[in-house]
């Protein structure tokens, strides 16, 4: 392995750790809707903001489009996760379905930086 390599094996081994262990059931108890509800609201209003006056960073506007999508569609799941969480014939699905999520993004993450850096 060649030292230039050490950023991204460390990035790699950082989202492979990390991202599948954070879980969103700890974080999302009742007092975080509003948070999420806001959070989401600002992300959609800057990032339309952003599009329109054409300030995408140093990013394509096509790139920057795709990111705001996604984290528009990740923050309505989050959002909907902890809406849900709170009906109880719900919530041991819930908590059923997200294990199996963090499980198969754990698998999938570990192959992908088995075939990167093996």
């Amino acid at each position: 392995m060649e030292p230039s390599q050490l950023p991204s094996l460390g990035h790699d081994f950082v989202a492979l750790l990390l991202l599948p262990t954070l879980g969103v059931l700890g974080l999302l108890h009742r007092r975080a809707i509003p948070v999420l509800r806001w959070t989401l609201v600002g992300w959609i209003v800057l990032g339309a903001a952003a599009l329109l006056t054409g300030h995408t960073f140093s990013w394509s506007s096509g790139r920057f489009l795709r990111l705001w999508l996604l984290g528009i569609a990740l923050g309505a799941a989050f959002l909907a996760i902890a809406v849900l969480r709170n009906k109880r014939r719900i919530k041991p699905w819930l908590k059923f379905g997200l294990a199996l999520l963090t499980l198969f993004a754990f698998a999938r993450a570990l192959l992908v930086f088995l075939e990167r850096h093996a």
